[in-house]
């Protein structure tokens, strides 16, 4: 599978910011609209601010279709060399059906996202074969101090080839032994729910990476084994784990299985080398992966290089 690698994206380039996910959930979003706005310009970029950003439709950001239409304008729209969305949380998997695939095929841009976005990272690596990057976005946060070496880097094509956490700890293997592949994924939940939609996510021969976020355990499990029973464990040629954070159990006194456990489950049942512990996802200081671009992943000596 060929996949598009958008140009280089740099300090003083602009970047379209749009809503086409959950809502802020502020009874004036404009303040944290113009302090995303404000983050965005203070890493060189201009910024274009699409109205989807301050809009509130119930949970929405938009209607379906105005949050397909600001995705559609912002990769239309000449002046605008990336595309990056304001924040994640329910809503992108309803607008997918009025997004215009092949506008955007034969507009290749950057596109920034993480969490809810993960359901775009899907569609735009099976409809339009684009290479994107899931990283942070600028509400909430997300883009600190620690996670902007690593984000400018990646969007300029020059992502750090193996990877190291910001915080230092080292990867951990799951199941050992090697592979190679194309990484695509993201949120477990957005994963599972796409399985048997227009959106499915095709895993043969890739590398899968996974994070998810606020969970009760066994919902971790229920996706896993979604995953599982759809195949996608099975045709991809290695996993690759990120944060889970905030997975707790619903009923602490009832010997539910730990996270750990369900974890060391799945490595158990599946063919592949597994390997955890990458700072990316809901993690805080996350670094950016480039989705669509070939890694080599090594269970045995516990890294994960960037091969071209």
């Amino acid at each position: 599978m060929h996949m598009i690698r958008p140009k280089p994206l740099r300090p003083g380039d602009t970047v379209a910011m749009i809503g086409v996910s959950g809502c802020v959930h502020q009874e004036d979003p404009r303040p944290t609209v113009d302090e995303a706005e404000a983050l965005l310009t203070s890493l060189g970029f201009r910024v274009k601010v699409d109205p989807t950003c301050a809009e509130q439709y119930g949970f929405l950001s938009g209607t379906d279709r105005e949050r397909a239409d600001a995705l559609n304008r912002a990769f239309a729209d000449p002046s605008v060399d990336g595309v990056w969305c304001l924040k994640g949380g329910y809503g992108v998997t309803r607008m997918l059906p009025l997004v215009d695939w092949d506008l955007i095929a034969s507009h290749p841009k950057a596109f920034i996202g993480f969490s809810d976005i993960t359901a775009l990272h899907m569609a735009l690596h099976q409809r339009c074969s684009l290479e994107t990057f899931h990283g942070p976005m600028p509400s909430g946060g997300r883009i600190t101090e620690a996670s902007r070496p690593s984000l400018l880097a990646a969007l300029a094509g020059e992502p750090e080839k193996t990877w190291s956490n910001l915080n230092g700890e080292s990867l951990y293997s799951l199941r050992p032994g090697t592979a190679e592949g194309i990484l695509v994924g993201g949120n477990l939940s957005l994963l599972a729910t796409g399985c048997g939609t227009p959106w499915d996510l095709d895993t043969t021969d890739k590398l899968l990476f996974i994070e998810e976020v606020g969970e009760h355990t066994y919902r971790v499990d229920e996706f896993l084994w979604q995953l599982q029973h759809a195949g996608k464990l099975d045709a991809c040629r290695g996993i690759v784990l990120g944060g889970f954070t905030e997975i707790t159990e619903e009923y602490p006194h009832s010997h539910c299985f730990s996270l750990e456990e369900i974890l060391g489950q799945m490595a158990g049942r599946v063919r592949v080398p597994m390997l955890a512990g990458l700072q990316a996802g809901h993690t805080g200081d996350q670094k950016t992966l480039c989705l669509g671009r070939r890694y080599r992943l090594d269970a045995n000596r516990c890294a994960l290089t960037i091969l071209d």
